[in-house]
C-alpha cells in the first residue's frame, strides 16, 4: 500500500494524542474515587453546580456537623476555600453552642421574712410566719410561727380553738468543720369546742409545751463525720370542768410531762468504693401524771451498712437491740431492717424493706392527735414488724406514677375509744385501749408537672384493712382514702390551687355505728402585687360537709379567708 505524504504527516501529530488517553484512561481504573457525574454534584444540599468539562473531582471540606462554628446553609454558593468561608463569620458565632436548657421548677428565692396573715368567717385568725437573719458568715437565727384560731364556728353551742406553734433556731459553723444548732419551740393550744353539753358552762382544755435540742456535727467530708444531740421537753395539759358530776367521772386536773433524749452517730467511708457505716446509740425517757410519777425509758444501739452495686442497686442493712421500760412492762428487743432499692433503667426502680422495732408514743403526742382525750391516760409502747414494697415509674422528667403495699403487725397498739355518759347528752371525752392489730394497705399515686413552673399536681389513693387482732375494725379508722392537690399559674404574679380530702366510713363502737364518709374540698389563689407585697383568699369546706372527726365533735363548716402576704 502507498502511503500519500499528508496521511503520514497527519498519522505523526495523532500518536501523542492517542498515548495521552491511554493514560489517563488507566490513571482512572487505578483510582479509588466513584465515579460521579458532575452535573449531579449537589452543595449543601441546596444548589447543584455545573463544571463543563470536568470528569472527576472528589468531594472535600464539607462536614455537616461542624464542631466549632456554622455556614449559613441558605447563604449564595461560590467557589472559596473553608478559611475564606469562616472570615466571613462574626466572632460571636465562634462561642461553643449554649446546651439544652432543663425544664425544672424553679428554685425560689430566699427570703429574709416571709408573712402570711388574714382573717376568716366566724372570727378566725391565721398566720403564717418565717424570718431568716444571717448575724455573719458563719452564724445566723431562723425562726418560724404558725397560729390558727375560731371562735363561734358550731351552731348552738360554745365553741372555738386556738392552735400556736412557734420556734427558733440558731446555726453556727467553725473553721475546723463543726456545725452547732441549738432549737428552741414552743406550742400552746385551747379548745372550748370540745364538748358538745348545752350547758352554757362548757368544759374546755388547754395544752401548753416547750422543747429544746442542741446539735453538733462535724464534717471531715461527705461520708466521714459524726453527729450528736441533747435535748428534753415540758408538757401541761389541763382539763377545766365546770359540771361537778361530768367532772367526777372524767378525772378532770392536770397532766404534766417531762421528757428528754440524747443521742450520737458516728459514720465513715468503708474500704471498697460506694459503703459507708453508721454506728449509733440513743436514750430517751420521761415521767408524766400525778404523784407517784410514772416512768419510762428507751435505750438501744444500731449499727448501719450501706452499699451501692453497680450504679442500680442500694442495699442498706442495720442490726442492733433496744431496752424499753414503762409501768407495764420491761423487754430487750433485736431490731433488725433491710432495705433494698434497684433500678431496673433511668425511669423504673422498685424498692422494699422489711424491719422490726419498738415505739412509743409521748403524752403529748397522744393529746394532740386527739385533742378530746381526757386525763388520766397511761402509755406503755408498741412492738411493730412490717414490711412495704413499692415501684416508681418516671414518665418524664418532673412525673411519677407510684404504687405499692404495706402490711404491719403491731403488738398494744394504741387505739380510742369514747367514755359513755349516762343522761341526754350520752357523751364523753376519750380513752386509750391497747390491742394487738394488723394493718394491710395498698396504695397508688402520681405527681405531674404537666407545664414546667405553670401546672402541677399530685394525688394518692389508699385502701386499708385495719383490724385488731379479735377481728374487729379498729375504731375511727378509714379503709378508703384520697388525697390530691393541684397548682396553676395563669401568669407569674397569680397562683391558682385547690386540694382535697376524702375519708371513708370508720367504726364508732360507741354507738356501733359507722361514722359517715366526708369530701373537704377546698380551693386558693394568692396574687403578688410587687416583690414585697401580695393578697390571698381562700375557700375551705367549700361543699359545706357536716362531718365529725371523732364521734360527739363537730368540725368547722364552709370558711371564707382572706389576707396579706409580705416578703422581704
Amino acid at each position: 500500500m502507498r502511503y500519500t505524504p499528508l496521511f503520514s504527516l497527519l498519522l505523526l501529530l495523532c500518536i501523542p494524542a492517542i498515548g495521552t488517553a491511554q493514560t489517563t484512561q488507566s490513571e482512572a481504573d487505578r483510582s479509588l474515587l466513584p465515579e460521579i457525574n458532575p452535573q449531579d454534584i449537589e452543595i449543601r444540599s441546596e444548589f447543584r453546580a455545573r463544571f463543563p468539562g470536568l470528569r472527576r473531582q472528589s468531594i472535600l471540606g464539607f462536614n455537616p456537623e461542624p464542631r466549632v462554628f456554622q455556614i449559613d446553609a441558605n447563604r449564595m454558593p461560590f467557589i472559596e476555600n473553608r478559611d475564606e468561608a469562616v472570615a466571613d463569620l462574626s466572632v460571636t458565632e465562634l462561642d461553643r453552642p449554649e446546651p439544652p436548657q432543663r425544664s425544672l421548677l424553679t428554685t425560689p428565692t430566699r427570703q429574709n421574712l416571709y408573712v402570711r396573715g388574714g382573717f376568716g368567717s366566724f372570727l378566725s385568725p391565721e398566720l403564717e410566719a418565717f424570718g431568716f437573719y444571717e448575724l455573719n458568715e458563719k452564724s445566723l437565727l431562723s425562726s418560724d410561727v404558725n397560729f390558727s384560731g375560731s371562735n363561734g364556728h358550731l351552731e348552738n353551742q360554745e365553741s372555738g380553738f386556738r392552735f400556736l406553734d412557734a420556734n427558733i433556731s440558731y446555726y453556727e459553723k467553725t473553721n475546723e468543720d463543726y456545725r452547732f444548732k441549738l432549737e428552741g419551740g414552743v406550742v400552746a393550744d385551747k379548745y372550748s369546742s370540745i364538748s358538745p353539753y348545752s350547758d352554757p358552762n362548757s368544759p374546755e382544755k388547754e395544752n401548753l409545751g416547750a422543747s429544746v435540742k442542741g446539735t453538733v456535727k462535724k464534717m471531715e467530708n461527705a461520708f466521714t463525720g459524726f453527729e450528736a444531740s441533747l435535748g428534753g421537753s415540758i408538757f401541761e395539759s389541763e382539763l377545766s370542768l365546770a359540771n361537778s358530776q361530768i367532772n367526777s367521772f372524767l378525772r378532770s386536773g392536770t397532766v404534766s410531762e417531762k421528757t428528754y433524749f440524747a443521742s450520737f452517730s458516728k459514720f465513715w467511708a468503708g474500704q471498697r468504693m460506694y459503703e459507708t457505716f453508721d454506728v449509733s446509740a440513743q436514750f430517751q425517757g420521761g415521767n408524766y401524771g400525778q404523784a407517784p410519777l410514772q416512768n419510762w425509758i428507751t435505750a438501744g444501739a444500731a449499727l448501719e451498712y450501706e452499699r451501692l452495686l453497680n450504679f442500680t442497686t442500694r442495699v442498706t442493712g442495720e442490726v442492733g437491740f433496744q431496752y424499753v421500760s414503762d409501768p407495764f412492762s420491761n423487754k430487750f428487743y433485736v431490731t433488725p431492717e433491710v432495705q433494698i432499692k434497684h433500678n431496673f433503667t433511668d425511669a423504673f426502680s422498685v424498692s422494699g424493706s422489711a424491719f422490726t422495732k419498738p415505739k412509743m408514743q409521748t403524752q403529748q403526742e397522744h393529746l394532740q392527735y386527739n385533742r378530746f382525750l381526757g386525763g388520766g391516760t397511761e402509755l406503755r409502747h408498741a412492738y411493730v414488724a412490717g414490711v412495704k414494697g413499692e415501684a416508681n415509674y418516671q414518665l418524664f422528667e418532673g412525673n411519677r406514677i407510684f404504687a405499692g403495699a404495706s402490711y404491719n403487725f403491731t403488738r398494744d397498739y394504741a387505739y380510742y375509744q369514747r367514755r359513755d355518759i349516762s343522761g341526754p347528752t350520752n357523751t364523753g371525752f376519750y380513752n386509750i385501749n391497747y390491742a394487738n392489730a394488723n394493718i394491710l394497705e395498698f396504695y397508688t399515686g402520681a405527681s405531674y408537672q404537666l407545664i414546667p413552673e405553670k401546672f402541677w399536681a399530685d394525688g394518692r389513693v389508699y385502701f386499708r384493712a385495719p383490724n385488731l387482732s379479735s377481728g374487729q375494725t379498729i375504731p375511727y379508722e378509714e379503709k378508703l382514702g384520697v388525697k390530691g392537690a393541684v397548682s396553676y399559674k395563669p401568669i407569674q404574679a397569680l397562683t391558682i390551687n385547690g386540694w382535697t380530702e376524702y375519708i371513708g366510713k370508720r367504726q364508732s363502737p360507741e354507738t356501733n355505728t359507722e361514722l359517715n364518709a366526708y369530701l373537704l374540698l377546698n380551693a386558693g389563689a394568692e396574687y403578688q402585687i410587687n416583690d414585697t407585697f401580695g393578697v390571698y383568699a381562700k375557700l375551705l369546706n367549700i361543699l359545706g360537709q357536716d362531718y365529725e372527726i371523732w364521734n360527739g365533735y363537730q368540725e368547722r363548716p364552709f370558711q371564707i379567708f382572706g389576707g396579706i402576704t409580705i416578703k422581704l
